[in-house]
């Protein structure tokens, strides 16, 4: 996995790190995190193929104070916020996100989802609930690979564009396993675009023809021991160095992750700025944005604070209006690009909250796996509806609950993978991408 340094230090994986990092013998001062961050950059004339957005609201959002109100319920129930209708009849959301009240045709609501147990997003990447955390592990299985990975191994691109891009999110809820070390996101953590993009290219001290010739000596070094002690995994390794030296070579390095390439009134849209509560969500939608339209195949963005155990609907009046330009901003820029009907975007967290009011304070809300909600959008999904509901008091799913898997199977469809594909773990079983491979048909 590959990382830009603020998120390793975060992550506290100090020897994966140390290991994968190529370090001053290969690139004088410049780390294979560094290069691997130019990765997200493509010519703008080839073809273009699908790709994914998935948008993971950390903590567990209120489905009952965004997407699934209830009205009518006592008020120890309905809490602080009045809903809104939309441009869709009938569909009706928190009044505190007006601006995808005038877009709810470009996406739907799912509601009566039932993602996962834990604080966790590995149920949401990946679709396997019990690798939450080790104590919901099942002994002897193999952990699953995020749904990044299984792209980036099984439909990969061209050599100088990442296929899976992670922003914001935690170390261990995305990870390839035995997909293979060289398909692990390359993670984007919290530093400024701009201090990104400075630490992006070749060392002023190094020149080209220098950089080959430590890159030949590094080779010598290595292959002995490569074969001799780690394998594989060494091999994966080897495998990113190359790559990291496609880029660091290439001409077509630099803008996407360069967010001043962008108008004032760009970044305005989003909202990109000051927020109290850690990345901005318009900064890092943005930059999903121009990765995707660079080529990358699946970006992943963390969103996070949204566990409301206190002070629910004080932290919600903040979180939601960023929440909400940010999306609009997002699907009216693909839009407005053309690439809307190219990409998908699902958008969820770990859990619902308590339908009644009062946890660690009088207007906290607490875990409610019973009941959540997901929101998709894009790639030419019957949009504009509503899915799944729950009763009165946003308790209990009416009905079937929807289920995670089910909703990274039409992901998948949507990205032309077929999920009943098995690939070996590392002790030569195979393993299905999905075990539920059903996907959503109503949104098909």
């Amino acid at each position: 996995m590959l990382m830009i340094d603020h998120l390793s230090r975060r992550c506290g994986a100090v020897t994966r790190r140390n290991f994968l990092r190529v370090g001053t013998l290969a690139f004088g001062g410049l780390t294979i995190a560094d290069l691997l961050r130019l990765k997200a950059l493509a010519g703008p004339n080839r073809p273009r193929a699908k790709s994914a957005v998935l948008i993971h609201l950390s903590g567990g959002p209120s489905h009952v104070d965004t997407y699934d109100m209830k009205p009518l319920a006592p008020v120890e129930y309905r809490g602080e916020f009045s809903p809104i209708r939309t441009n869709v009849p009938g569909m009706e959301i928190c009044e505190l996100m007006p601006m995808q009240a005038r877009i709810a045709d470009k996406f739907a609501i799912l509601r009566g989802a039932q993602i996962a147990n834990l604080h966790t997003g590995n149920m949401f990447y990946s679709g396997f609930p019990w690798q939450e955390s080790p104590r919901a592990s099942v002994p002897g299985e193999a952990r699953r690979p995020a749904l990044g990975s299984i792209v980036s191994r099984l439909r990969p691109g061209e050599k100088d564009i990442p296929s899976y891009v992670s922003i914001e999110n935690q170390f261990d809820w995305e990870r390839a396993y035995y997909a293979g070390v060289e398909h692990e996101p390359f993670r984007v953590g919290g530093s400024s675009p701009r201090e990104a993009i400075d630490n992006m290219g070749r060392h002023k001290d190094v020149s080209a023809l220098r950089m080959n010739d430590r890159h030949g000596l590094l080779q010598d070094l290595d292959a002995a021991r490569r074969e001799l002690e780690l394998g594989e995994a060494a091999r994966g390794i080897d495998r990113f160095r190359q790559r990291a030296l496609d880029i660091v070579t290439s001409a077509r390095v630099r803008t996407a992750f360069d967010l001043d390439q962008e108008s004032p009134e760009a970044r305005a849209a989003y909202g990109e700025g000051p927020f109290r509560h850690g990345p901005h969500p318009g900064r890092s939608l943005l930059l999903a944005r121009r990765l995707i339209e660079a080529g990358v195949s699946v970006v992943t963005v963390g969103v996070h604070n949204w566990d409301t155990h206190r002070s629910n609907f004080q932290t919600l009046r903040e979180l939601l209006p960023a929440l909400d330009r940010a999306l609009y901003a997002l699907i009216t820029d693909l839009a407005d690009r053309g690439l809307l009907d190219d990409v998908v975007i699902v958008m969820g967290g770990e859990f619902g909250r308590t339908p009644r009011i009062g946890d660690q304070t009088p207007d906290g809300r607490s875990h409610w796996p019973e009941a959540g909600i997901l929101w998709v959008a894009g790639d030419g999904l019957k949009t504009g509806q509503v899915l799944g509901a729950t009763d009165a008091r946003g308790e209990a799913v009416i009905g079937s609950p929807i289920s995670m898997k089910n909703v990274l199977a039409t992901v998948y469809r949507v990205l032309g993978i077929d999920p009943s594909v098995t690939i070996p773990d590392h002790n030569g079983r195979p393993q299905s991408i999905l075990d539920d491979r059903t996907p959503l048909s109503a949104l098909l």
